[in-house]
């Protein structure tokens, strides 16, 4: 069966405009290593914060998507990081992140949440961009 040349733009132009639509989500985070974030500077780069278990703990919150933040595995971390967040009503995450940052676009909610590698579910984690020195649960 051959397609027509109207058949073809119309199949052309619905991909556009799925993977036009993904292109832009693509851009709300970005998974870079530790010593290469942009949004971290010390003034707003937190102390270590350890975060044990296998509970999620949220450590930003915002009206609507506002929230620009980076959060980073410190070195030494005995767990890898798994950092979820909430932007355009949708909960999104980078997976499991070990010596790296995750910097963060436009979210509402932001939370972390220890991985237990080698029997260790303790992580630590520091944060740019975030008000809370500290998670609150």
């Amino acid at each position: 069966m051959r397609y027509s040349s109207a058949k073809r733009v119309a199949a052309i132009a619905v991909a556009m405009a799925i993977f036009g639509g993904t292109a832009a989500w693509a851009e709300q985070y970005r998974v870079v290593a530790s010593d290469a974030g942009t949004i971290c500077d010390s003034s707003t780069k937190t102390a270590p914060v350890v975060v044990e278990g296998p509970d999620d703990v949220t450590i930003a919150t915002a009206e609507g998507d506002s929230v620009n933040a980076a959060v980073c595995v410190s070195d030494g971390s005995q767990s890898n990081l798994h950092v979820q967040w909430k932007a355009g009503g949708a909960w999104k995450s980078t997976g499991n992140l070990a010596d790296s940052c995750a910097e963060i676009l436009g979210a509402s909610t932001i939370k972390v949440r220890a991985v237990n590698t080698d029997n260790v579910q303790s992580a630590t984690y520091y944060t740019c961009g975030v008000e809370q020195a500290a998670p609150a649960q």
